[in-house]
């Protein structure tokens, strides 16, 4: 048996393991770190306050991965935890009949238990703007949250986050909890907002809040009903 190539690989499993909490406090703190540097020190030609979902989203990811990640501005940030992060890569859903759904930004870590589906495994994060012209329940919940209930991102994952790009006067308390008193369809929460263990707010950020989510689909690989995911809710504060 050559280089044990042919072993018997250890048992995988769906979903995988959850991301451990020292790991997403990692990653959000990052977060708030490059939007840092959106607000005090933006590329040149890039304007925060107008910019539209996209373009902020862009330099938003170029931020964290480019002046944060294995910068050492956030410890625990770097390669020694962390493979990548992506913008929009093309994944599958969970029953594999939309090959090309595109999260704002994916998260691979370094050292994750063996997984059914590595290409799979790593937060998923969907952002979102929150303002007059884009409303919580609306956009937010219907047009962001769902695509975790409903499949199409983090399926094989029990953990997933929102970020929202806030205006003033938009914060999720009320704004989210009062959206999930009378969730859009095909939302089911478990749980409405609530403050996540050892989260602060910081000074262009609230702290991180988690709801916990029912999903309806079965996974095709073991015709078992997926479990809740729980989503933590990062709202960064635009103006």
């Amino acid at each position: 048996m050559v280089l044990g190539f042919y072993d018997k690989p250890s048992p995988a499993r769906l979903p995988h393991p959850p991301i451990r909490l020292p790991v997403l406090l990692v990653i959000e703190h990052a977060l708030c770190a490059a939007w840092e540097l959106l607000r005090t020190r933006p590329r040149v030609g890039f304007n925060l306050s107008s910019a539209d979902e996209d373009v902020v989203t862009l330099e938003f990811y170029e931020a964290l991965f480019d002046r944060v990640f294995d910068k050492g501005i956030v410890k625990g940030f770097d390669r020694q935890v962390f493979c990548s992060v992506t913008r929009e890569p093309k994944i599958r859903n969970y029953n594999y009949k939309h090959p090309d759904k595109m999260p704002d930004l994916f998260i691979r870590l370094v050292g994750r238990p063996i997984s059914l589906r590595n290409s799979q495994d790593g937060l998923f994060i969907e952002c979102k703007p929150v303002d007059t012209g884009h409303a919580v329940r609306e956009h937010y919940c219907k047009k962001g949250m769902i695509r975790f209930i409903r499949g199409e991102y983090a399926w094989a994952m029990t953990n997933a986050m929102m970020v929202g790009y806030a205006r003033k006067g938009y914060t999720i308390s009320p704004k989210l909890i009062d959206a999930l008193k009378s969730p859009p369809k095909g939302i089911s929460s478990i749980t409405l907002p609530r403050p996540c263990r050892q989260s602060k707010a910081g000074t262009n950020s609230e702290a991180v809040y988690c709801t916990v989510h029912a999903r309806t689909f079965k996974y095709g690989e073991t015709g078992e009903l997926a479990p809740p995911i729980t989503i933590r809710h990062l709202w960064l504060k635009r103006e």
